[in-house]
């Protein structure tokens, strides 16, 4: 079989990217798959990059490749692959840009497809929909920039009084851009001055913003995986991290963090987990895979967290190790999302 692997882009999650991409071509079958990786700059100029597969290994953050080729038509390029593998987190691949394109030309793709990818990727939309179906989230506030003017609750509105509303939440809070991933541009805010600097940096991401108040619990995932129209739940597990927020240098960089899996957890809370996560895909109009964080509270509550449609697949990534624990070693689980690709 003909396989691309996309990776890299525009995206503020280019190096997670890379990371990803690598670790997948380390785990593929070479015997099974023709394997060709197609690296995105930062400028989203495609390339070949023709290293010798057997060489491409697990790299560390920071990684880029060399031995590239640029390619002057990539999307003729990519109309000779039977499947192309979408590992393009954030901007470009999980926000549905790529996606469309492979749809307009036909090409297979492992992914989920344009509408769900839109909606997923922007955590205001999703939580309105998930609370419409009686899926818990945090409470949050969201608040948009359009040109000179702020929007909050279908009201034009002064900054300042923006920030008059968000200080009626309890500290400390989470600031986020509405689109982006890796916990990029999150800021932990614990007091009132330092808002207008955390709104400031959110907004250099994304004209949309949300602000939760933070959730004291236990942080947990777990992986969602679609194979012959059976959507399946992985083992849980959970995030403990050094730091105060599991932010990007948290899951890429630190040293101290601990991931246990499976998660330490009673089977009636285990199974409520499973369940509330495949309900969310299945409302979302999600397929294939994805991985879905909540907190557990300390009061029993279940609180959905986010939702990442393309999720990291370094060697330190929390959805292949979840699937290893639930007897699905990463070589198999990449077999499973390509062939689920072909049946369609």
């Amino acid at each position: 079989m003909n396989l691309a692997i996309l990776f890299g882009s525009s995206s503020n999650e280019h190096d997670v990217s890379i990371l990803s991409a690598c670790s997948i071509i380390h785990y593929l079958d070479k015997e099974k798959y023709h394997i060709t990786p197609i690296y995105l700059d930062k400028d989203n100029n495609f390339y070949y990059w023709y290293e010798d597969i057997a060489k491409i290994s697990i790299e560390q953050i920071g990684f880029r490749p060399s031995k590239l080729k640029k390619i002057d038509e990539p999307f003729t390029f990519l109309k000779q692959f039977d499947v192309v593998f979408l590992m393009i987190h954030g901007k470009n691949g999980e926000d549905g840009t790529l996606p469309a394109i492979l749809d307009f030309l036909n090409i297979p793709y492992v992914g989920n497809k344009i509408a769900p990818s839109v909606i997923t990727m922007d955590k205001i939309y999703t939580k309105e929909i998930l609370e419409l179906n009686h899926i818990k989230t945090s409470l949050f506030v969201s608040l948009m920039k359009y040109n000179d003017s702020y929007i909050m609750d279908g009201n034009i509105i002064k900054l300042s009084s923006a920030i008059s509303k968000i200080n009626q939440l309890h500290y400390p809070l989470f600031v986020k851009p509405a689109n982006s991933g890796s916990s990029i541009g999150i800021t932990k805010v614990d007091n009132k001055s330092d808002l207008s600097n955390a709104l400031e940096e959110a907004f250099k991401i994304d004209n949309r913003i949300l602000i939760e108040e933070r959730i004291v619990g236990r942080e947990l995932e777990c992986a969602i995986l679609e194979e012959h129209g059976n959507i399946r739940a992985s083992k849980i597990g959970e995030v403990k991290t050094a730091n105060t927020f599991y932010s990007f240098s948290s899951k890429y960089e630190s040293q101290d963090n601990n991931t246990i899996i499976p998660a330490i957890l009673d089977k009636k809370t285990e199974k409520r987990i499973q369940e509330i996560a495949i309900l969310a895909f299945q409302v979302l109009n999600l397929h294939g895979y994805s991985r879905i964080d909540f907190f557990l509270k300390d009061n029993g509550e279940i609180i959905l967290n986010e939702i990442n449609t393309i999720p990291g697949f370094t060697s330190i990534s929390m959805y292949p190790k979840l699937w290893e624990e639930s007897n699905i070693p990463y070589s198999k689980l990449l077999d499973i999302l390509i062939s689920e690709k072909c049946r369609k």
